[in-house]
């Protein structure tokens, strides 16, 4: 007569090979949401910048990074009055800590002043200020996420951060 049924054990073995299996799946797709979050963000800011621009001729003058939430430099304060505030200056991806400073994106100092119309639409505007450490991994699945001077915005295996 043949066994029927499944043992205790056989049952575990296969729940906990499913449990394992949808954990998995749903840390990807939460990690995929993020990255899709940080690139909206970016396209966010983007608009912010392209109103400045529309008011001042030129790329604000902001700092590479604020030294303070109150950091005058800090490029969320200057686009503060175009509506850029919030949620929007961060990168869901980053850990809490790196949200001190008013944003945990990097801006690159190299445009400042700089007409928009006249960069090369290669030259990154903003990134993930984890770009900037060898040490700490990229937050989106080995990317960083990165918006452009003509406002395309993806994810990038590295920033070339002396671009100018």
């Amino acid at each position: 007569m043949g066994r029927k049924g499944f043992t205790l054990v056989e049952i575990t073995f296969v729940t906990g090979i499913i449990t394992s299996l949808s954990l998995g799946v749903y840390t990807a797709a939460m990690q995929r949401g993020k990255a899709v979050d940080c690139i909206n963000n970016l396209k966010q800011i983007y608009q912010g910048i392209v109103m400045f621009v529309q008011d001042n001729d030129c790329l604000p003058n902001a700092k590479f990074f604020p030294s303070s939430q109150n950091d005058e430099k800090g490029i969320h304060n200057i686009l503060k009055s175009y509506g850029i505030k919030g949620k929007v200056l961060f990168c869901p991806s980053l850990p809490d800590q790196l949200n001190k400073y008013g944003t945990n994106y990097i801006w690159n100092d190299n445009v400042n002043g700089k007409r928009l119309e006249n960069l090369l639409p290669t030259i990154w505007l903003l990134t993930e200020m984890t770009a900037v450490s060898k040490d700490i991994p990229p937050p989106h699945s080995g990317r960083y996420s990165v918006i452009y001077s003509d406002g395309s915005a993806t994810t990038e295996p590295k920033i070339n951060l002396y671009q100018k």
